[in-house]
């Protein structure tokens, strides 16, 4: 991969980072990567001073997965490549944080027993207590609606991600 020479080597900004750890999520969730390889780049990525660490990262991925960093020099217009929604950056980061932002990825599941919780406390047993059957059922419809069918389907997108990771390896280990 043509990337950047030692010449237009220079320190990644913490906005850099974040959209090479973007571009490393799209090439998860095609397939490209299975999770540990993943998870593996991603530290790499959140260790990387200068941009020209992060070449190797991306050297077997496609061009358009490839983060302005190591496509163009300091300066120049980098060309339009298209990728990932860009993330909003978080509004206050603490200084030694690497932590990846895993902002985006689905329904929270804690929040998600939470709020159940706190509808069956204020809604569900109070309804249930009183005897008052046609209550439940409306309770029992936005509790499905509302907390159960999310959290079913977050479970089902996880299933499924190990398939995708094992159909994107099988090319490296043909070709190698």
């Amino acid at each position: 991969m043509a990337g950047p020479g030692p010449d237009h080597s220079y320190r990644l900004s913490d906005d850099e980072r974040d959209e090479a750890l973007a571009r490393l999520r799209t090439a998860l969730s095609e397939g490209r990567l299975d999770l540990d390889e993943h998870e593996s780049r991603s530290d790499t990525v959140l260790h990387a001073v200068t941009n020209t660490e992060l070449v190797p990262l991306f050297e077997d991925l496609p061009p358009r997965l490839r983060p302005d960093a190591i496509t163009a020099p300091e300066g120049s217009a980098a060309p339009a490549v298209p990728g990932p929604r860009q993330e909003a950056a978080p509004a206050e980061r603490r200084a030694g944080d690497r932590r990846p932002d895993r902002s985006g990825h689905g329904v929270n599941v804690g929040g998600l027993v939470a709020w159940g919780g706190f509808l069956f406390f204020v809604w569900g047993l109070p309804t249930l207590v009183s005897g008052n059957v046609t209550g439940f059922l409306v309770f029992l419809g936005f509790f499905c609606m509302l907390v159960v069918g999310p959290a079913v389907g977050q479970h089902v997108k996880h299933r499924r991600r190990p398939e995708q990771g094992g159909q994107g390896r099988r090319g490296e280990i043909e070709d190698g």
